[in-house]
């Protein structure tokens, strides 16, 4: 049999690369049909070798039992597709759905494979988030100084570069610069974290704003050692000799990079008078505002009807909710768990959560450790964000960091 651990950690050095040159190919060649896709013939291929593996450990009864479980939701998957298709006949439930279960179903396979039979050094840790790194700055470099690739959220002088979803690249430039700050001396990593933070300029995501929790921990960490002591009054003097000649270009630019999606936000929210009765719910929710008024339709959906909460609609049923109603551009909630809920029922959710949680007593205690705060990030941009954890752009490094945490441990010990 190929050696499925060489085909793997060559895939963890080049995933940005994959999806970059398949972006490229739809933007300037116009080739957006799936034979041309690279990233369908690298992860199709490897899916399809993962599921031939899992049935040859079946036969063998050798699996390890989140790899029974990775096995009965992809049954799930096919199941819960074809159960929608009979309850709402259409073409669009099996076309829609097939591909994005194939790509679900890769990152779960993904992880249980990481999670037990995959060694994993410090070297590879690093080669992976070095090599992506630099695809990923290149990238948004390209995009901002040149013009290349995607804007990331409609209006000018954002980059996404080839990529086709802001989340992802918003969520791995924030994992990127937490890696770099709590990766040893800061001194050694200031060139990547500067490049991080200019990246997230680039971008013009709010995600900007959750730099502040690995700064946190970064400073928390041997607060009064004399490398911090000298960070800190060095910071404090340029941020005083700074302020009064840039704040006001600060704030121009956070007004027309980073205000721009926030004011949108809150003037669809005045318009129909907020989701609450309480003030400073309508407050907090207006800052983003479409997401928490797709959740409360949704779940008032799911309420009413028990079969969509228990089995969900799956992805395509979840689209063709949203264009009867009108809406053609955003077509879920864009918070993970919560779409995952919609899509997939109440039975979908436990079993993936299942699955995500499996040895959780493993790395309960390493949350706050570079590697778990990593994971922290990813688990908390999918919550209150979407297109992340199902995304393989950015889903591929946070299975990654999951299944190196939770790590059976005959290969933790390896």
């Amino acid at each position: 049999m190929l050696n499925i651990n060489f085909i793997i950690k060559y895939y963890l050095y080049a995933f940005l690369l994959i999806d970059s040159l398949s972006g490229f190919i739809r933007i300037y060649l116009g080739l957006s049909n799936p034979l041309f896709n690279i990233g369908y013939w690298v992860r199709g291929p490897l899916i399809f070798l993962l599921i031939f593996y899992y049935i040859i450990k079946l036969k063998e009864k050798k699996l390890y039992i989140d790899e029974l479980l990775a096995v009965i939701i992809f049954l799930y998957f096919i199941f819960n597709m074809f159960l929608n298709y009979w309850m709402n006949p259409s073409e669009r439930v099996l076309f829609e759905n097939i591909t994005y279960i194939l790509r679900q179903q890769f990152l779960i396979l993904f992880l249980v494979y990481i999670r037990n039979r995959f060694p994993i050094k410090t070297k590879l840790i690093d080669k992976i988030m070095y090599i992506n790194f630099f695809v990923l700055t290149i990238n948004l470099l390209n995009g901002y100084f040149f013009g290349l690739g995607l804007e990331a959220y409609r209006h000018s002088g954002t980059s996404k570069g080839m990529f086709q979803g802001g989340n992802p690249v918003s969520i791995l430039n924030l994992v990127f610069f937490s890696f770099f700050l709590l990766d040893g001396l800061f001194r050694k990593k200031i060139l990547f974290i500067c490049f991080s933070l200019l990246n997230g300029f680039i971008i013009s995501s709010k995600s900007i704003f959750g730099f502040i929790i690995p700064i946190y921990f970064a400073l928390k960490r041997r607060a009064y050692s004399i490398n911090k002591i000298i960070f800190y009054t060095l910071s404090l003097v340029i941020l005083f000799v700074s302020f009064s000649t840039v704040s006001g270009k600060v704030i121009e630019l956070y007004e027309s990079r980073f205000g721009i999606n926030i004011k949108k936000s809150i003037n669809a929210a005045e318009k129909v008078g907020g989701l609450y009765k309480n003030s400073i719910l309508n407050n907090i929710t207006s800052l983003n505002f479409r997401r928490y008024a797709s959740l409360n339709i949704q779940f008032q959906e799911s309420m009413d009807s028990l079969d969509k909460l228990i089995i969900g609609k799956s992805l395509a049923g979840q689209q063709i909710f949203w264009e009867k109603r009108g809406e053609f551009h955003f077509r879920h909630a864009s918070m993970d768990f919560f779409d995952f809920l919609f899509r997939y029922g109440i039975i979908g959710s436990f079993l993936f959560f299942f699955i995500l949680f499996w040895n959780f007593g493993y790395y309960k205690e390493e949350l706050f450790t570079r590697d778990g705060l990593v994971y922290v990030l990813f688990f908390l941009y999918a919550f209150f964000g979407g297109h992340v954890i199902d995304s393989v752009t950015s889903g591929t490094l946070f299975y990654f960091f999951l299944g190196k945490l939770s790590q059976n441990k005959k290969i933790r010990n390896a």
